[in-house]
């Protein structure tokens, strides 16, 4: 390993535990005392701006393409790394729907608590809690983003979206938005980004901030209306549409 690249990854891992840090400070020192007092506004102005320093700190280098709704909306997501998380909402005004491990994360898991993350544990009761929340959200004017897949992959395929949880953009008649996220490489899928397997948090920091810069596709899809599906139809449709988006992206083979 040469010098080069382990002074890179050491900056870029100092800088961002700083930005971490940097986070709490303003989430308990800002953020909790704003919404105290009713003011909710400025809360989608931090989660951006941190979300923006963080990609700049790790050189994500991000493009978008499609227009993105505006108005309260269920944004669904192919999910490859942990890292999907600040791209997307570097660009969304939306709540998380996470899984319930984040919650413990050091120092995270708080911001994205007080941030307004709403976590699923597994089970049938937890999925019918998690929707009644998620349409509260929706009914108060705030998007949500949602990775139907469950789990992180390797970014070569799209796993099955779950259904379930679109029943909450049913019930609030809101859209529906698919965004096909992409880590577009020479070899398909940047070899760096995936988040999977048994690696840790940090050993995926570590690599991540090994590289230089790290491209980041995302593809804001045609939004659907949920006045005439039902869920596993607006899941399929998502589904299909993130499918034939990363088709589009990808480089073509070399003939």
């Amino acid at each position: 390993m040469g010098v080069t690249l382990v002074v890179r990854r050491l900056q870029r891992v100092i800088r961002l535990m700083w930005h971490v840090l940097m986070g709490v400070a303003v989430t308990y020192g800002v953020m909790l005392p704003l919404n105290r007092m009713g003011y909710h506004r400025h809360q989608r102005v931090l989660v951006q701006w941190w979300a923006r320093k963080a990609c700049r700190i790790l050189h994500l280098q991000i493009s978008s393409e499609g227009v993105c709704s505006t108005q309260p909306t269920l944004f669904v997501a192919n999910h490859i790394s942990w890292l999907d998380i600040p791209c997307l909402l570097s660009k969304l005004d939306a709540v998380c729907v996470s899984k319930h491990e984040i919650k413990h994360w050091p120092l995270v898991g708080s911001m994205a608590r007080h941030a307004g993350t709403v976590f699923i544990r597994r089970g049938e009761h937890a999925a019918a809690d998690v929707a009644a929340h998620m349409m509260r959200t929706l009914e108060n004017h705030k998007s949500i983003l949602l990775f139907p897949e469950g789990t992180s992959t390797s970014g070569e395929t799209v796993r099955t979206f779950h259904s379930r949880l679109y029943q909450a953009a049913i019930h609030t008649h809101s859209m529906v938005q698919a965004v096909a996220l992409a880590y577009p490489h020479a070899a398909g899928v940047n070899p760096a980004a995936p988040y999977i397997g048994d690696v840790t948090l940090f050993q995926h920091l570590w690599r991540v901030a090994g590289e230089p810069d790290m491209a980041v596709q995302l593809t804001f899809c045609t939004p659907l209306p949920t006045a005439t599906s039902g869920r596993r139809t607006l899941a399929a449709d998502t589904h299909s549409q993130i499918m034939f988006a990363l088709r589009k992206s990808r480089p073509a083979p070399d003939s």
